[in-house]
């Protein structure tokens, strides 16, 4: 700021002040001014700033008139300046701890001269530091992410099912096992027991799901990675008695009963409705 010059009148100040505008606050703090700590009194509007000078005449405060419509209300103990937010925003540091004014042109880039020369020395210590070092490589590539690992177990998931052998494994993998409609009845069955003729008609039949089955393995690790279990019955909408849409849910441990159950009803609701 230059020379402080002589009190202004409340005409000149009146004059002075843009109504329209607002101000940027400072406080004098010993040999620097500084922002007010609240942010509602950071910045006034152009007739509060004229309220503000007019009511300190009682209190005996001096008002200053300086270049660029910068105002500086003094008393004994205290000083305030009020500054125009453009002016502010065009002459004075941009450093976010200083409130000085650019007008010395010492400075660069926004900042006083004070500021530009500590930048300057901070970026210089970094330069010094940095050529200390060895040179820095190329940045490291990530071995790999989670999608990479979701990925990888999907493929090995579909590997495991083409490893079985659907035309020569079916019967030696089935004939042990029961029918499951048998299991925990009066009689229960395996495979092997219905007769070869009638085994080997359900072993084809289960050889060409096997074969048109899709590749759900990305579907079956993503229920994983997410922890959802699967629930056992799906849910399917059946239109001249054949299966047009199905739902299959999973679900999360801490997901409740009455949740499921809801959601069960909402989407059976779906299913039913005129789509």
């Amino acid at each position: 700021m230059p020379t402080t010059p002589t009190p202004a009148s409340a005409d000149q100040v009146r004059a002075a002040i843009d109504f329209e505008s607002e101000y940027v606050v400072h406080l004098r703090d010993g040999d620097s001014w500084v922002r007010p700590q609240s942010a509602e009194h950071r910045q006034l509007h152009g007739i509060d700033v004229w309220h503000t000078v007019r009511r300190s005449r009682r209190y005996e405060a001096a008002v200053h008139l300086f270049e660029h419509g910068v105002l500086t209300l003094a008393g004994t103990s205290a000083a305030v300046r009020f500054i125009p937010a453009a002016v502010y925003e065009e002459r004075f540091c941009s450093a976010e701890d200083c409130e000085d004014s650019t007008d010395d042109g010492e400075g660069w880039e926004g900042l006083c001269g004070n500021c530009a020369d500590r930048a300057e020395a901070e970026r210089e210590a970094e330069t010094e530091e940095a050529d200390a070092g060895t040179p820095p490589g190329p940045p490291a590539l990530t071995t790999y992410t989670t999608a990479d690992l979701h990925h990888a177990a999907a493929t090995v998931h579909h590997q495991l099912l083409l490893a079985l052998d659907s035309q020569s494994g079916v019967g030696e993998s089935l004939c042990d096992q029961p029918i499951p409609h048998t299991a925990g009845t009066d009689e229960p069955r395996t495979w092997q027991s219905l007769g070869d003729e009638a085994a080997s008609t359900a072993y084809h039949a289960v050889r060409k799901l096997l074969d048109e089955a899709p590749d759900l393995a990305g579907w079956a690790i993503a229920l994983a990675a997410e922890h959802l279990v699967p629930e056992p019955d799906p849910l399917t909408r059946w239109e001249d008695d054949e299966a047009s849409i199905r739902i299959h849910l999973a679900f999360a441990d801490h997901v409740t009963a009455d949740r499921r159950a809801a959601i069960h009803d909402a989407l059976r609701l779906v299913l039913r409705s005129d789509i």
